[in-house]
Parts: C-alpha cells; structure tokens; sequence
C-alpha cells in the first residue's frame, strides 16, 4: 500500500491496479486526492475505494472512461489512454470525477444507475460538464471509415462496418451541412471505398 500527503496527514492509497500502467497508478492517486482530500464533496461516506481496480484501456476509443460492476460493490474503472494522451491528465482528473460518481451509484443501495437525478446532484459539485465530454477534436483518422463531402470535407465516420457506412458506399449518404450527396467513404488508410464513375 503507497502513502500520500492529502492536507496536513499521510493517508494510505487505497483501491487496486489492474494493470502496471502509469496512467492506472496517477488515476488512483487521483481518486484518493478526491475522495479524501478537501477540496471535493465526495468522501469516503460516499465511495469504498477498497472496492475500486484502476486500468488503463490502450483500445478505448469511444469513450473517455467506464464504470463497471460486479454486481457485489465491486467497481473496476477504466480510462481512456487516448484521452489521456490527447488531452492530458486535466480530462483524464474529470473523467475519474465522472467514474467516481458512478461507483458512489453502484455501491449505494436505492440509488438509480445512469446520468439521471443520482448523477446530475454531483455534476456542479465536481465540477462536471455531465454526461459526455468533447476533450478533444475527432479527426478522419480515429475511425475505421470516415465521411467525407465534397463541399465541407471531413463530416464525420463510424468505427466499424455497419449500415450506415455501407449506405454510404452504395451513395446513399447526404451531408448534414449542405445536403450534398457527392460524399465518399473512405476505409482507416484513407483509400475510397465510394465508387464515383
């Protein structure tokens, strides 16, 4: 167990790692700084951090963070290393925020799942932008196949094949911009997969 100054006393570093990621390691110092520091409302009445695995996702592409449970109170949370990466740690410090409150719903018994009233009490207190935050700008290169007009450009992708995409590569696509249907799909190395004859 690590110790680690919160005000004025050393306190033990509570919480598990489920991986040897350094990004696992700062998440879970993070989270003891919440949740036994001063400066945010969640406290240990709230959250069992004995109860807590922290890893780190290299996959994780769609999401910021994610809260899962066991279903015995037992929380494991995961973190984006891609948000990590693109935004810093100041995201990676919300999204933990974001996660904690989640693990005070799975370990808090009468207390409903989700972003709803259980999760908005806490949206102001930590300093919460609420259920999904934009850390960064999507770019052509995050997705599998990326959407591009004619007219505006890159207009946005999908991160597998589905039917939208291959909509798309049938021509059956219209831009949400300037309601073009002169789109084309492009596949992860950026070769066309839109037949323009």
């Amino acid at each position: 167990m690590s110790v680690a100054h919160f005000g004025s006393h050393m306190t033990p570093v509570t919480g598990d790692l489920g991986d040897s990621h350094e990004l696992s390691e700062r998440a879970r110092r993070y989270a003891n700084e919440v949740v036994f520091g001063e400066e945010w409302p969640l406290t240990a009445d709230h959250v069992d951090l004995d109860r807590v695995t922290f890893e780190t996702s290299t996959r994780m592409r769609r999401r910021h963070g994610v809260c899962s449970a066991d279903g015995a109170d037992s929380c494991t949370l995961r973190l984006s290393e891609r948000t990590y990466e693109r935004a810093g740690f100041s995201a990676i410090g919300e999204t933990v925020r974001h996660e904690l409150v989640h693990v005070y719903q799975h370990q808090s018994e009468g207390v409903t799942m989700g972003h709803g009233p259980s999760f908005e009490r806490w949206v102001d207190p930590l300093d919460l932008s609420g259920r999904c935050s934009d850390h960064y700008a999507i770019t052509a290169d995050d997705y599998a196949y990326s959407f591009h007009c004619e007219r505006c450009g890159f207009i946005g992708g999908r991160y597998r094949m589905c039917k939208t995409v291959e909509a798309g590569i049938d021509g059956g696509l219209c831009c949400r911009n300037c309601e073009s249907r002169e789109i084309e799909v492009r596949d992860a190395r950026g070769v066309a997969l839109t037949d323009r004859e």
